[in-house]
């Protein structure tokens, strides 16, 4: 291929909010794919539930105080590199990244100092049943000082994600989750088969491991800005006009910032509501302590793993998006910002049900191969049910951060409260009654408050043709049944991983799914799911790629 043709590729896929939103989120399906793979020798590693319940419980405590403190940040930078690119100042484009860097390293130490000074507070609330208090505080102290490191290479990512660059934004989140995985396993094997150590140091090295991988993911990503900022600095030297007062970028930085952040605050509030409402709600119900361990474990580390594959479909299209509706706004182009929701909703619909729906077809497989646990049918029983509630969480952040792009900001925050306090009132009365499936039920209610509350009031203000997107859902529907019926079948003939020795369960497994997996797009293509998402028949673009092939 020659210089010029991987130009104009690279060209293209900047410019296109499909290719773009599917490189995003081919990154974070790398990564969080390397997450799911890595957690599964370190389940065995840690060699107990209850460790593994202390890993995924102290993350979420993590996760929601990074977003409380930064979740906005990143995206409103994207937003205005998206509109200054648009506006050719090249000059405020140099001191937005300055800015967003300093404000990023500011806000991480400030939830560090937070995080550790609450870690004694926090533990025994969120400890397992019977657990050791002292290590949970351990492990979120450690992960306390990610959040000094993460924040300043969001900044990086944020800066160029508005460029448009999701090439690198993908290759970044890679390349952080593979060093994080290499530290984490690496350690955690020698600690404890070649040095003896007890497992709970493995268990610290894994939660070391997320701002060991964030400083190799800065020095990364450092060296891509060093490469590529100079043709930004040329052009903003030869600029004519002033850049933006630096007070009054500040201000729109943090106007941007704010109604992110508070988005945040309550889309995550799960990680909350699973950190400390979760134990109280199963010893409401009266769970034995074994079945207690099993069941917080498959919430806050295998289906927090699990659900993640299909949720990186909200990040990966949002990232992608942010240029395109903040470019199409700046442009007054209502009939594109239309097409834009349309396409994105549509996509991730089709991708997310059938990833949420795998997930739930096949846990119980996925335990017996992969994972530890010493319940199979409860654990897999979690999954499940997580599985609903995982399609929901990959939808909803999509419509929610095209409500903030469109500048629908009061309006995205009034919903996403009420479905908040609709999940907080219902769901410990709901777990008291039918045990852990009340968690997901509740989060199911709010959800779907979030999602037709979003969809409400983007077709009040742009012109939504909602038959497509109603008759691709039905279609969608149907092919997942089929998918499903296939994978039904082919159990009552004993192909599943579900059963037998690991080895012989995987090439089941395989042959299942992959089977189940055709079925699924094939469908879709008879019922040109594809031609209307896409725009192009998903044949026509095989059947391309091996003539060009051919031809190379």
């Amino acid at each position: 291929m020659t210089n010029k043709a991987k130009m104009d590729r690279k060209q293209k896929v900047k410019n296109s909010l499909v290719l773009g939103g599917l490189v995003g989120t081919a990154g974070l399906f790398i990564a969080k794919l390397i997450g799911l793979l890595y957690s599964i020798p370190l389940s065995y590693i840690l060699g107990s539930e209850e460790l593994m319940s202390y890993y995924g419980t102290a993350y979420r405590i993590y996760s929601y105080t990074l977003n409380v403190f930064t979740a906005g940040i990143p995206f409103a930078i994207s937003t205005l590199v998206a509109k200054y690119t648009v506006l050719e100042d090249n000059k405020t484009l140099l001191l937005v990244k300055k800015m967003s860097i300093r404000l990023m390293q500011i806000l991480g130490a400030a939830g560090m100092i937070l995080l550790i000074l609450l870690s004694g507070v926090i533990a025994p609330v969120i400890a397992p049943e019977g657990g050791s208090t002292e290590i949970m505080a351990w492990c979120i102290r450690i992960l306390a000082l990610a959040l000094f490191f993460v924040p300043v290479l969001s900044a990086y990512r944020g800066f160029w994600q508005g460029r448009k660059e999701m090439g690198e934004y993908a290759f970044s989140q890679s390349f952080e989750q593979i060093f994080r995985v290499g530290f984490l396993l690496s350690v955690s094997y020698v600690m404890v088969y070649l040095l003896g150590f007890e497992r709970k140091y493995a268990l610290y090295a894994a939660v070391l491991s997320t701002s060991v991988a964030a400083v190799a993911g800065i020095l990364q990503i450092a060296y891509f800005d060093f490469r590529n900022i100079g043709e930004i600095r040329t052009l903003a030297k030869n600029q004519k006009h002033k850049k933006t007062n630096r007070d009054a970028l500040l201000k729109e930085l943090l106007i941007l910032a704010v109604p992110y952040l508070l988005t945040a605050m309550l889309g995550y509030a799960d990680d909350i509501f699973n950190s400390l409402f979760l134990p109280t709600g199963l010893r409401m119900y009266g769970y034995s302590t074994a079945d207690y361990q099993v069941i917080l474990s498959g919430f806050n580390y295998v289906s927090s793993k699990l659900t993640s594959i299909p949720q990186i479909l909200a990040p990966g299209f949002v990232a992608a998006l942010i240029p395109h509706v903040t470019e199409a706004v700046t442009q007054k182009d209502r009939k594109r910002v239309s097409s834009i929701i349309i396409q994105c909703i549509g996509i991730v619909l089709f991708i997310g049900s059938f990833l949420s729906a795998v997930i739930a077809i096949y846990a119980r497989d996925i335990f017996h191969i992969l994972f530890y646990t010493t319940n199979i049918d409860l654990a897999s029983g979690v999954v499940q049910w997580n599985a609903i509630e995982g399609f929901l969480g990959t939808i909803c952040p999509v419509t929610s951060m095209l409500m903030i792009a469109l500048g629908m900001k009061k309006k995205i925050l009034l919903v996403q409260l009420i479905s908040v306090i609709v999940k907080s009132i219902v769901m410990l009365p709901l777990m008291k009654w039918v045990g852990y499936p009340g968690a997901v039920i509740a989060s199911i209610l709010g959800n779907s408050f979030i999602l037709f509350g979003n969809l409400y009031f983007m077709s009040r203000k742009y012109s939504l043709n909602f038959r497509m997107l109603i008759r691709n859902f039905i279609k969608i529907v149907f092919a997942l049944i089929g998918a499903a019926a296939v994978s039904y079948g082919l159990r009552q003939i004993g192909i599943d991983g579900s059963t037998g020795a690991k080895s012989i369960a995987v090439i089941k497994l395989m042959i299942n799914a992959i089977l189940c997996t055709f079925v699924y797009f094939g469908i879709a293509e008879v019922l040109n799911i594809s031609k209307d998402l896409f725009h192009k028949d998903i044949l026509a673009v095989v059947k391309d790629r091996i003539h060009r092939g051919r031809n190379r």
